[in-house]
């Protein structure tokens, strides 16, 4: 098996640590990083003992590279992530991965014409207790899936009024877990956020989002004055439900007697606990779809998901600006039109 030639785009506090994990990983290799800030990129690349880049186009050109994982802000992540595919690069994109749907929708047309394996870092699929959770949620047929977690404070960088950021950001990982057990996109999204509540800057802080797939609902909410609250996933279903604690599953099924009654039974499912960030595993997985070693990419999630869950960031945002419940799939047609599709 070949290693997986790596570089990281993006040498901050979340790309220096992204370039630390694949130069752990088993089948990748790190071999070159890139940041704007010449200081960030030195660090790193000193530190690591590979090459380091103030610009993409004298990376490409000096190192061979068959992948990259880009992490920088969001922003900046089409124009990086179109150039690696008209390049023939493999790309990790960290989230969330556009700014629009519309962005997503073009690269993840351009990765499938240029036959590139895309995906995003997604890393909570890759916990023990998030796949068992999804796994024993499909068997239990899903009505409602839950998923909340409450950041604190966040950083400076996140409290900016674009409409990704904020608690909308730190979200976006809860909205592909919801996506992730639902099996595919919903139809109609609802918002309701608040601006400002807790912190002086213009960004959203509080934020509740309901999302109808037809046949199930999900919900996710957030709010930074909730930090210290514990996170909530669960999924309620017509067989039951189960619900993460901790390092484990808590599953109640509820088993049709010969009386014509239902039986709750109730079962505690231990799950390997994992302390670091899964990021390594992600990479792990790719590089062995990338190779074929795998020909299935579950449970990452591919740049096709990825353009599934803008659309619902993108009907997020409208939701808040017109205060009313919207249809991706108005969202998705607009798109397909202006893209000729």
């Amino acid at each position: 098996m070949e290693r997986l030639r790596f570089a990281v785009i993006g040498c901050g506090g979340r790309g220096s640590g992204v370039a630390e994990m694949i130069a752990a990983v088993t089948n990748a290799q790190l071999v070159a990083v890139c940041d704007v800030v010449e200081q960030n990129a030195r660090a790193v690349g000193e530190r690591l003992g590979v090459p380091f880049f103030t610009k993409t186009e004298a990376m490409y050109e000096a190192v061979d590279v068959d992948a990259v994982f880009i992490a920088t802000p969001v922003e900046h992540h089409f124009a990086l992530a179109k150039e690696a595919v008209l390049k023939g690069k493999h790309v990790i994109l960290e989230k969330i991965m556009t700014t629009t749907a519309q962005e997503a929708y073009e690269l993840a047309e351009l990765a499938r014409q240029k036959k590139i394996c895309g995906a995003l870092s997604y890393q909570l699929r890759f916990y023990d207790v998030y796949r068992k959770w999804w796994a024993v949620g499909q068997s239990l047929e899903p009505t409602l899936i839950i998923s909340s977690r409450h950041p604190g404070i966040m950083p400076p960088n996140y409290l900016r009024p674009d409409p990704w950021a904020g608690v909308v950001d730190f979200l976006s990982h809860d909205i592909d877990l919801v996506y992730w057990v639902a099996g595919r996109e919903p139809s109609l999204v609802t918002a309701i956020g608040y601006r400002s509540t807790v912190v002086v800057q213009d960004t959203w802080d509080t934020m509740t989002i309901l999302l109808d797939f037809g046949s199930m609902t999900g919900l996710v909410y957030s709010a930074m004055a909730g930090g210290g609250l514990p996170s909530t996933h669960a999924v309620i279903g017509r067989k039951g439900n189960v619900r993460i604690e901790s390092d484990s599953l808590s599953v109640h099924r509820f088993v049709r007697t010969n009386a014509d009654r239902y039986e709750r039974q109730w079962e505690r499912l231990d799950t390997e606990p994992v302390k670091e960030d899964t990021t390594g595993l992600l990479v792990q997985h790719f590089s062995d779809w990338v190779q074929g070693i795998v020909k299935d990419p579950f449970p990452l999630s591919t740049f096709e998901d990825g353009y599934k869950v803008m659309l619902i960031h993108d009907g997020i945002a409208e939701s808040l600006k017109a205060r009313q419940t919207i249809s991706l799939e108005h969202i998705h047609q607009r798109i397909a039109l202006s893209q000729g599709g």
